[in-house]
C-alpha cells in the first residue's frame, strides 16, 4: 500500500442487541422487551444486491467485525477508524429516563470493551440519553474518562427540540470541558418527523430525510449561538456531504442581518464567519460537484473523509480513490480532508 495514512472519520459498527444486553446493569438486566425502536422496514439492500462487500462473507460477532476492520485498515492504510453505532443511536427514542441511561451505559461499555480495547486503530463512538441532559453529561464524562471513547453520536431524529435549544446546554458544556466532539449523524428512521411520509420509495426517503433532519439541527445550533456560547466546543455534521453549507449559511446570514438583534441575540457576527472561525466539521461525499468551491469558500479545515463501511451505500475504497484522484482540489487540502482534520477533531 503506497497511499498516505488515512483517518476514517465515520465508519460503522453493526452492533447486535444481544451483545449490548450483556452489559445491561441491575435492576434492568431482567427486563423484557427490546433495546431500540425502529422505523419502516425498507429493503435498503435491494434483495442483497447492494450489500457492502466488506461484510458480505463475514459475521456480526464483535470479534469478526474487529478482524474485518483491521483487515480493511491494513489494506487501505487507515491509521485510525472512528466507528459509529448503527442502531444504538435510537436510544433517543426511549421515553423512560432511567432505561435510556441504562441502555446508553451498556452500549458504551460494549463498544469500549469489545471494539476500543482490541486495537488502538479502532476508536468507537458512544451514545447519550439526550432526553435527560444532566444524565447525558454524566454518561459523557464516564464514557470519556473511564472508557476512553473519543466522541458521541447524536442522531438527527428522535428528539423534539433543535439542538440549539438551551435545554441541551449541560451536554455542550461537558463536551467542551473535556474537549470531546459531538457528532450529529444523519438517519432516516422516522421519515414523518421531517415530512418524509409523503414518499413511497426508499430512494426518495433516503435522498431527502438525511439532509432535512441534519440541516434542521444545523440551523438551530447556528441561530442560537451555540458555538459562541461554547467557543471551544467541537461539532461535526455527518452523512449528508458538504456542498449544502454555502446555501444554508447564506440563508442564516440573511436572517441574521434582518432579524438577528431580536431573534439571534447570541450570534454576534455573520453565521458564515462563525462557522469559519470555530471547530465545525462535515464529512464530504467524494463525488460532490461543487466541493472545490465549498472548500475555497469556507476554508479546508472543516472537511472530513468518511468511508461509511459497512453500510449498503458505502462505495469504499472507490470513494477514497476518487477523492484522492481529483485534480480540482489541492494536495494540501486533500491531506487535510483525509487525515489532518479527522486527527484534530477526534484528538487522535
Amino acid at each position: 500500500m503506497t497511499r498516505s495514512p488515512v483517518i476514517d472519520a465515520d465508519g460503522h459498527i453493526l452492533e447486535r442487541s444481544q451483545d449490548v444486553w450483556r452489559y445491561i446493569e441491575p435492576p434492568f438486566d431482567k427486563r423484557g422487551g427490546g433495546l431500540w425502536q425502529g422505523g419502516h422496514p425498507w429493503d435498503a439492500e435491494l434483495a442483497g444486491t447492494l450489500t457492502n462487500r466488506e461484510y458480505k462473507d463475514g459475521g456480526l460477532e464483535p470479534e469478526r467485525q474487529v478482524d474485518t476492520w483491521l483487515r480493511i485498515a491494513d489494506r487501505e492504510n487507515i491509521e485510525t477508524a472512528v466507528l459509529f453505532p448503527t442502531g444504538s443511536g435510537h436510544v433517543a427514542y426511549i421515553p423512560e429516563p432511567a432505561w435510556a441511561v441504562a441502555v446508553s451505559r451498556a452500549t458504551n461499555t460494549h463498544f469500549a470493551t469489545d471494539y476500543g480495547a482490541t486495537s488502538p486503530r479502532l476508536r468507537p463512538v458512544g451514545v447519550l440519553p439526550m432526553r435527560d441532559p444532566q444524565a447525558a453529561a454524566e454518561e459523557l464524562r464516564r464514557a470519556v474518562t473511564e472508557l476512553g471513547l473519543v466522541s458521541f453520536e447524536i442522531l438527527s431524529q428522535g428528539l423534539t427540540m433543535g439542538f440549539g435549544d438551551p435545554f441541551y446546554d449541560p451536554i455542550f458544556a461537558e463536551a467542551e470541558r473535556l474537549g470531546v466532539p459531538l457528532c450529529i449523524h444523519g438517519t432516516r428512521s422516522k421519515p414523518e418527523e421531517v415530512g418524509g411520509e409523503r414518499f413511497k420509495t426508499f430512494a426518495e426517503v433516503h435522498t431527502y430525510v438525511f439532509p432535512a433532519s441534519v440541516t434542521l439541527h444545523f440551523v438551530s445550533i447556528m441561530a442560537n449561538g451555540v458555538l459562541e456560547r461554547f467557543p471551544k466546543l467541537k461539532l461535526a455534521f455527518l452523512e449528508i456531504g458538504a456542498t449544502w453549507l454555502p446555501y444554508w449559511l447564506d440563508r442564516l446570514d440573511e436572517h441574521w442581518e434582518l432579524r438577528g438583534a431580536q431573534e439571534m441575540p447570541h450570534v454576534t457576527k455573520r453565521p458564515t464567519d462563525v462557522f469559519r472561525e470555530h471547530e465545525v466539521y462535515v464529512s464530504v461525499e467524494p463525488e460532490e460537484t461543487m466541493l472545490p468551491q465549498t472548500i475555497e469558500h469556507l476554508g479546508d479545515d472543516h472537511f472530513l473523509f468518511a468511508s461509511d463501511v459497512p453500510h449498503w451505500d458505502a462505495r469504499f475504497p472507490e470513494n477514497l480513490e476518487h477523492l484522492e484522484s481529483r485534480q480540482d482540489i489541492s494536495a494540501a487540502s486533500l491531506r487535510k480532508i483525509v487525515y489532518d482534520n479527522g486527527k484534530r477533531l477526534f484528538g487522535l
